[in-house]
């Protein structure tokens, strides 16, 4: 779809809108890269806490 605006200069601005098919499929890749960027950082935050901790931060040595 071709649109057109007044410009600051007085002239004619034309430019090309997205079409509804490219809004959808910008849409769906960004919901798409949100969801991978969620997966993501919660694999990080558990491999974190699923690592024991070393040695020397633990407060009273190895429980026996």
């Amino acid at each position: 779809m071709i649109r057109t605006y007044q410009a600051e200069h007085g002239g004619m601005v034309f430019y090309m809108a997205p079409s509804r098919r490219q809004r959808t499929a910008r849409t769906r890749l960004m919901a798409l890269m949100v969801i991978a960027v969620v997966a993501v950082s919660a694999g990080v935050v558990q491999a974190f806490n699923a690592r024991p901790a070393p040695y020397e931060m633990l407060a009273f040595g190895p429980a026996q």
